[in-house]
């Protein structure tokens, strides 16, 4: 899929997680495409990859200050970032850095933002029982209820100020990019596997913003 996508142009983009498995993907991706990424992370010495359009941040994702400065004169901010949180320590960190990030960006002038949620944050008609009934609400409810707080955050921004793209995809595997999956605008495939590679969520992020057929929209992945 990648190699069917003429470019526009060289982007100059941060990224937010660009220690973690999905995150690496998109900045050896992003690198590979020609583009300039500076990564945000807490521990730089995470990421062992060196390039020339390559720059580490050391900063905190919830704490605007630590980062505002390089997000100066980019073009995109792609986020990444995630933990798990359980039913029994639900975490907050989603919307916190989330509101960290968009102030940092509008300080700037930034206005395109990917994001990384998952399948079913929200109702859907396309919603699967299994995520909607056993996994989310037993399993993943202390991080994706703040995944939807965070998502209803962005949902709420200013046209004027916030072009933004939320994908969501489902069960993530450490495969290689394979280009088979499908897109479905919404809350949940249908006809799809319940598993896709890093690899492909990190490819679609990218080309997310080479089209403006993603713009203020929030899309579901899932592999084939």
């Amino acid at each position: 899929m990648v190699d069917e996508i003429k470019f526009r142009r060289t982007l100059k983009l941060v990224v937010f997680g660009g220690s973690g498995l999905t995150g690496r993907e998109v900045v050896t991706q992003a690198l590979d495409r020609g583009h300039n990424v500076t990564a945000i992370v807490r521990s730089p010495e995470k990421i062992q990859e060196r390039h020339p359009n390559l720059e580490l941040v050391r900063g905190d994702a919830c704490e605007v200050e630590s980062f505002s400065a390089s997000l100066k004169g980019k073009d995109a901010v792609i986020s990444c970032l995630g933990v798990f949180a359980s039913i029994f320590n639900p975490t907050t960190f989603y919307s916190e850095s989330m509101f960290a990030i968009l102030e940092g960006m509008k300080r700037n002038g930034v206005k395109r933002l990917a994001v990384m949620t998952a399948w079913c944050t929200q109702p859907g008609p396309n919603n699967r029982w299994l995520a909607d009934w056993i996994i989310n609400p037993l399993f993943l409810s202390g991080m994706i209820k703040d995944m939807t707080t965070m998502e209803k955050m962005i949902e709420k921004t200013d046209p004027q100020e916030l072009n933004y793209t939320i994908i969501r995809p489902c069960g993530l595997t450490n495969g290689k990019r394979t280009g088979k999956y499908k897109v479905e605008e919404g809350q949940c495939n249908t006809g799809t596997k319940i598993w896709m590679s890093r690899a492909d969520v990190a490819e679609f992020m990218l080309n997310v913003l080479d089209s403006g057929e993603y713009d203020r929209k929030g899309f579901a992945l899932g592999g084939l």
